[in-house]
């Protein structure tokens, strides 16, 4: 059983298809964390699409965040493979993906908290280096991740990006000591 105690010392990997309800458990367990007064040593860092392009959605979209939960996002990131018309335009969405995350990951890794939160964690991976994110990882105590890991974005348009994506996960399932598959 999952309890706050366990999630504030763990480092835990959420991982599957789309809509399999990813963003909704991080949500549930963001506020079981607060429940337990631990809502202040969380920072939570925000990489996936606006609901209105059909994949991905904010935490924010699923509804309100705790108190005292730092939380950091942009709403310029896009979901490249959905939208993209060729393997060019896939890349360049990737890329501005990374150039509006890049900084959200700075902000955090000069102001840390002990445990951090990333929602659609392999959205960075597409065009950021897995090296700066492990890093940022690094400087929490605890960590919780959503992460796209199956079939129906498969189709990357020869950029790479999807079997990118798949060894990243494998990577973070690795150092992960609490998995749960969804869907």
């Amino acid at each position: 059983m999952l309890t706050p105690e366990t999630l504030a010392e763990s480092h835990t990997t959420i991982f599957g298809e789309v809509r399999t309800g990813k963003t909704r458990l991080l949500y549930r367990l963001l506020w079981m964390l607060s429940d337990a007064g631990l809502g202040g040593e969380v920072t939570v860092l925000d990489m996936a699409p606006g609901l209105s392009w059909g994949v991905g959605g904010k935490l924010v979209e699923v509804g309100e965040l705790p108190d005292g939960v730092k939380y950091l996002t942009s709403w310029e990131i896009r979901p490249p493979r959905l939208i993209g018309r060729d393997a060019e335009d896939v890349s360049r969405l990737a890329k501005a993906n990374e150039e509006s995350i890049r900084p959200l990951l700075e902000e955090y890794s000069k102001n840390p908290t002990p445990i951090l939160a990333i929602n659609d964690v392999t959205i960075y991976i597409h065009a950021g280096e897995p090296a700066q994110l492990f890093s940022a990882m690094s400087l929490a105590r605890a960590w919780l991740v959503t992460a796209y890991y199956g079939s129906r974005l498969a189709d990357d348009k020869g950029t790479g990006i999807s079997v990118r994506e798949k060894s990243f996960v494998e990577q973070l399932l690795q150092v992960s000591d609490i998995v749960i598959r969804m869907g």
